[in-house]
């Protein structure tokens, strides 16, 4: 959709809205002067039963409108806002998937063995891409786990919120090397400091630099030896430098996952109010698919 027919539908939408907005502000000033006349006429009929239809009546026609004029409202902001964010990823890659209220699964999640224990994932903003050849998979992600806190009061735990960006190579890579950025924010602290999946150890590698900030887990000691070679490190350093939030990476089998521990959304769909002005935004959006073409550029080829 253009962006010329989007303001079109845009304006059609909001038209609709506006009439079914002052069809309410009429029934809702006849709940409100409903609420002074009820006692007028018992007072002169002496009966309750009409007065009172009359009044909910109005309130109950009220609530009616109200609460489709905010359907409609949900329901332009999904479609239009789809389409916006669908045109701006289209700008760049080959979009072959995109569900705005959708995330990758559990398994496909947990296959990266990026993460701590979790029991639920919820997310959104996800899309399947090809860009210069290389097929990738985004989302934001949020998972959480349950546990009882020192009350003996069920607790829900943040064990990761932010991006998660699944690369796929074309070669198979035999064995598994993580890589987590190191920081100290209390957020992220368990993703940081979890135990390492079944197998994994730590090592260190021959660049000072990389490990004072970056530490390494693999199956087996040697495999690091493979896939961090000086030109994956070269740009996974500079990629902990330009993005923003903290990496942790996963290359195993052909699929490189990149977690990003940032909070808030990206693509997140756009209100009506900012599709009323779309140039304001368009470059946010922009620049979020840019930093993360950046991240699959960097891991083309390991």
């Amino acid at each position: 959709m253009s962006e010329q027919e989007l303001l079109d539908k845009l304006r059609a939408k909001k038209g609709l809205q506006l009439v079914l907005k002052k069809v309410m502000y009429i029934t809702g000033l006849g709940s409100i002067l409903s609420l002074v006349f009820v006692p007028v006429l018992y007072k002169s009929e002496g009966r309750w039963f009409i007065p009172l239809s009359i009044m909910i009546g109005f309130l109950l026609l009220t609530f009616l409108i109200w609460t489709y004029v905010n359907h409609v409202e949900t329901e332009l902001e999904q479609e239009l806002g789809t389409d916006f964010i669908e045109g701006i990823l289209s700008e760049r890659v080959d979009l072959i998937d995109y569900q705005p209220f959708k995330t990758m699964s559990y398994n496909q999640l947990k296959h990266s063995k990026l993460f701590g224990a979790y029991d639920n994932v919820k997310g959104a903003d996800y899309f399947k891409a090809v860009y210069n050849g290389v097929a990738f998979e985004y989302c934001d992600a949020t998972l959480t786990s349950e546990g009882i806190d020192s009350g003996n009061v069920k607790s829900s735990y943040t064990e990761f919120e932010g991006g998660v960006l699944t690369i796929q190579i074309p070669h198979q890579i035999l064995g598994t090397v993580i890589v987590r950025e190191k920081g100290s924010t209390k957020t992220f602290e368990k993703i940081e400091n979890s135990i390492s999946p079944s197998g994994m150890v730590d090592v260190i590698t021959d660049d000072e630099e990389f490990d004072s900030r970056f530490r390494v887990e693999v199956s087996k000691p040697g495999e690091e030896k493979v896939i961090l070679t000086p030109a994956f490190i070269s740009r996974l350093s500079r990629l902990g430098e330009d993005v923003a939030g903290r990496l942790f990476v996963s290359v195993q089998e052909n699929d490189i996952t990149v977690a990003i521990s940032k909070g808030g959304d990206r693509f997140d769909v756009p209100s009506v109010h900012k599709m009323k002005e779309p140039e304001k935004f368009k470059d946010m959006y922009r620049a979020q698919l840019k930093e993360l073409l950046d991240i699959v550029t960097a891991f083309t080829p390991v």
